[in-house]
Parts: structure tokens; C-alpha cells; sequence
């Protein structure tokens, strides 16, 4: 009786534990397809876009676009990602759900930066030598309207409201504010010396302006029109927000760092170490993560931004930029 019973509590315990493990497999896996994403990254040198899958931290697609890619943008509602391709003169437009290139739309210049409206039904597009935004309908790509911003614009970014379009004129040290409907301009910020990169919060109370030339960002609150720069590292480029928009990280091309810092505050409160000459930068707020380009050592750093400490550099294309918002949900 006694071994019976010894045998009968094993078994019970065995097959507890087994419950258990398929009950933390279904969780982890559940947890994988809520925050499951996807991080395209261009490679201007080798006319590529390496596709990253984030649950995973490795390139799993590598997809051959126009020449000399540089801009991103991505729509999760579409499952479309834009590529500008500088030296060919047109966007790539690829279909998510299979990493294949499904349209390529010429533009006569030399797009640089890209946004997509919230809605998804206007890509932005800036014209880095004609210095003009070409607005274009991505249900009917040859439906297009433009205007002249200021000299060499870059990088661009649209309100979470969908009522204002942000472009930073590197060459003017502004920052054109210009009304979606209309397309008009109806404001312009000065900031600091070479604007490149630009960020929009998610609620659009902030807007952040990186100053290539000035190693600071400026920080503009939209609410009360102030203004705060603040030092960062060489030659920034690009910057991103969390969510909650208490945390700014900016790429610094010449130190090969992040520099994060403290809305609150406006100070830095880590600077990581990241792969050499680290340009474009993308948020997966879901799993805690920081994707970074790296032009210079052809991979992408990835972040715990928990804990602001570097985890893994993957391997990507020549000169990886992804100028832009690069992460898309699935």
C-alpha cells in the first residue's frame, strides 16, 4: 500500500509540472504574438531593407529595393512598408505579410525623409535637394500634392491628431509647421544648428528637434510654445520617445552612443555604448527594446531600455540608416 500510494503522489506531481509547463508555454507564446514585431532596416549601401524579427532579435528576410535606401515609414493598418530610395529616385512600397516589393513610385528628386499619416492614407515624403513635401495618397499613388518648406529638409513626422506636419529644414534651422488639409505652412520654429532628425510624442505635447551641427536637441512643448535644448553627444542624428514620454534617446554619430535622457529633468541619465556610427533609432515599447542602426558597423544594436544596458548587436546590410519610424506590428 505504502509504494502504491508512493507511486500514485509521483505520478500526480508529474503530471502537475507537465500542466504547468504547457500552461507557461501557452502564456510565453501568447505573449510573443501580442507584442510581435517586425524592425525593416535600409541599407543604403547595398540597396536592401533587412527585416528583424523583434521576438526573435535576428534578420529573418532581406529584401532588394531601389537604389541607395535610405527613409522608412510603416503602416500597421496597411501591413505596407515605404523605402526612399535616394539615388533611383523612387519609393519602394513592400507588402508586409510576404517581405516582397509590390509597387515603386517614381519621384522626380531626391527622397529623403518619409511619414505616413495616423490614418495611413497619406505617406510624406521630403524632397532633400528640391526642398519641398510631396503629400501622396497611398490608396491612388498618382494622386500627389506638394510645397516649398525650407532648405534641405529631412526628417518629418505627422501629429497624433493628423492635423500638423512637422519638417525639419537642416539648412534653414527651422522647423516648418505645416497644416495637413490644407498644406500650407503656417508657423516655422527656430532651433538649433542643422535639424535632422525630429520626433512627434504620442500624445503630441513634445516635439524634438535633433541639432547635427550643435550636439544638442531642442524640446518643444506644444502646449506652452518653450523651448529647451539640451546637450547630447557628437553629431547626433535621430531620436525617439517612450510612450509615457519620460524618456528621450538620441543616436550620436560620432561618439558611437545613445544618450538617454529625462524629460522631466532634461538631463541625461545613461549614455550606451552602441555599434559605430549609429543613425536611425526605433522604439518596441511592448517588450522594452531600442533598435539602432548602426551606418558604420552594419548592424543593428538593440537596447533594454528598463535598464538602458546594450544586449546583442545583429548583423543587418552595408551602411544601415532606417531614417524613421522602422517597427511595424503584426
Amino acid at each position: 500500500m505504502k509504494t502504491r500510494s508512493i507511486k500514485s503522489l509521483k505520478i500526480n506531481h508529474f503530471i502537475a509540472f507537465i500542466f504547468m509547463c504547457m500552461a507557461n508555454i501557452a502564456c510565453h507564446a501568447a505573449t510573443i504574438s501580442t507584442h510581435h514585431g517586425f524592425a525593416y532596416i535600409t541599407n543604403q549601401g547595398e540597396d536592401t531593407v533587412s527585416v528583424i524579427d523583434t521576438a526573435l532579435n535576428q534578420v529573418v528576410d532581406t529584401i532588394k529595393v531601389g537604389k541607395a535606401p535610405v527613409g522608412i515609414a510603416v503602416s500597421t493598418t496597411l501591413q505596407r512598408v515605404y523605402v526612399s530610395n535616394v539615388e533611383s529616385q523612387d519609393i519602394s512600397v513592400i507588402d508586409a505579410s510576404n517581405n516582397s516589393v509590390i509597387d515603386t513610385i517614381k519621384i522626380k528628386g531626391s527622397p529623403v525623409g518619409l511619414a505616413l499619416s495616423p490614418d495611413s492614407k497619406t505617406l510624406y515624403i521630403a524632397d532633400w535637394f528640391d526642398n519641398r513635401i510631396l503629400a501622396l495618397s497611398t490608396a491612388q499613388t498618382n494622386i500627389v500634392r506638394e510645397i516649398n518648406v525650407g532648405d534641405a529638409p529631412a526628417g518629418i513626422m505627422v501629429s497624433p491628431d493628423n492635423q500638423w506636419l512637422y519638417v525639419a529644414n537642416r539648412d534653414s534651422n527651422d522647423i516648418a509647421v505645416i497644416e495637413t488639409t490644407s498644406l500650407t505652412i503656417k508657423k516655422r520654429i527656430k532651433v538649433g544648428k542643422h535639424p535632422y532628425g525630429i520626433f512627434v510624442s504620442a500624445s503630441g505635447k513634445y516635439i524634438v528637434s535633433v541639432n547635427v551641427k550643435e550636439d544638442t536637441v531642442s524640446i518643444i512643448n506644444t502646449k506652452t510654445n518653450q523651448q529647451k535644448k539640451v546637450n547630447v553627444g557628437y553629431h547626433p542624428y535621430c531620436a525617439t520617445m517612450s510612450l509615457d514620454e519620460k524618456t528621450l534617446y538620441v543616436t550620436n554619430t560620432q561618439d558611437d552612443s545613445v544618450s538617454a535622457l529625462n524629460i522631466a529633468t532634461q538631463k541625461t541619465i545613461a549614455t550606451i555604448n552602441v555599434g559605430s556610427t549609429p543613425e536611425g533609432i526605433s522604439l518596441d515599447d511592448a517588450n522594452q527594446r531600442a533598435y539602432i542602426a548602426n551606418w558604420g558597423s552594419n548592424n543593428v544594436s538593440v537596447i533594454d531600455t528598463s535598464s538602458n544596458k546594450l544586449l546583442s548587436n545583429i548583423k543587418t546590410g552595408e551602411k544601415s540608416r532606417a531614417f524613421g519610424q522602422f517597427i511595424l506590428r503584426r
